[in-house]
């Protein structure tokens, strides 16, 4: 008998995520420098907050994530009521792809860009398109290039991994004002944290109805194992974004571990020892030692 259960076009056109290796023999710890994982690892804040959950395991978690929203707004001076949080930044990636895209419809990204924009746009059902660089930097001539009339979104990894390169605001500034009436230009700011100054595009996203911005706390504040992202934007997409997102879609560990890390209204508080200040002097001595060919 001919199986007639079959996935929908483009779904196995997928290579499954592949994870760097996590186990080396006879080595106890390690830490994958395919995943950028913070060898200092979590805030003390946040450690004690995740031991004290673990009591109450037999409740769901605030599903509206409304003391995360209101402590990030806090912190990044943004409106919490425009504020998403997802399982992990890749979470609000797929929301974005499957509320904007479909058959059809196109979804742009560069040639170093987180494989995760192909991966939600053929879940989708869109086409992913994929944009050369110039010596390993995002090129926003060629992106423009890239658009069409079936364009709909524009995922931009700012700064980007691996390649250590961004763009600046005035050319991500370029990127929005020349893209599609169509087109979302998605800021994935998953390494804004590590360049002192820079917001992730934050002024952007509050000028503009066509910019939106991802953000992460598995980086910077060694927390990729409790997976939680946010996403910040217009209203509009918001609203749109929360029709799609599932109940209790944030654990109350990954809730109570990030609620609670910031002593100083600071991405970069010192005393988080996952700070950027604090990486940047443990990896001096790697750094001093490595170049980008």
């Amino acid at each position: 008998m001919t199986n007639q259960i079959t996935p929908r076009p483009g779904i196995m056109e997928i290579d499954p995520y592949m994870g760097g290796e996590s186990h080396v023999p006879g080595v106890a710890k390690i830490h994958k420098l395919s995943s950028n994982e913070n060898p200092l690892g979590p805030s003390p804040k946040a450690i004690a907050a995740f031991k004290a959950v673990a009591g109450t395991l037999e409740r769901y978690p605030s599903s509206d994530h409304a003391g995360l929203r209101i402590a990030i707004g806090q912190v990044h001076g943004v409106d919490p009521s425009r504020v998403i949080c997802g399982d992990g930044s890749d979470e609000v990636i797929s929301w974005l792809c499957n509320a904007y895209a479909g058959p059809g419809d196109e979804v742009l990204f560069t040639a170093h860009g987180f494989s995760m924009y192909r991966i939600s746009a053929l879940g989708a059902g869109a086409t992913p398109v994929e944009v050369a660089e110039t010596k390993r930097r995002v090129d926003v001539d060629k992106l423009l290039a890239g658009c069409t009339a079936n364009t709909r979104l524009v995922f931009l990894a700012n700064p980007g991994n691996p390649t250590g390169t961004m763009i600046s605001e005035a050319e991500m500034a370029r990127l929005a004002d020349g893209l599609p009436p169509q087109a979302l230009l998605v800021l994935d700011g998953a390494y804004a944290d590590f360049v002192e100054g820079f917001d992730g595009g934050l002024a952007l996203v509050e000028a503009r109805n066509n910019v939106f911005m991802t953000r992460t706390f598995s980086k910077i504040y060694g927390l990729g194992g409790l997976r939680v992202g946010w996403g910040y934007g217009p209203a509009a997409i918001i609203d749109v974004l929360n029709r799609i997102r599932g109940p209790f879609n944030v654990t109350a560990a990954g809730l109570a571990a990030t609620g609670h890390l910031w002593d100083t209204p600071s991405a970069t508080n010192p005393l988080n020892p996952g700070s950027s200040a604090s990486i940047n002097r443990a990896l001096t001595p790697i750094q001093s030692r490595s170049t980008v060919e």
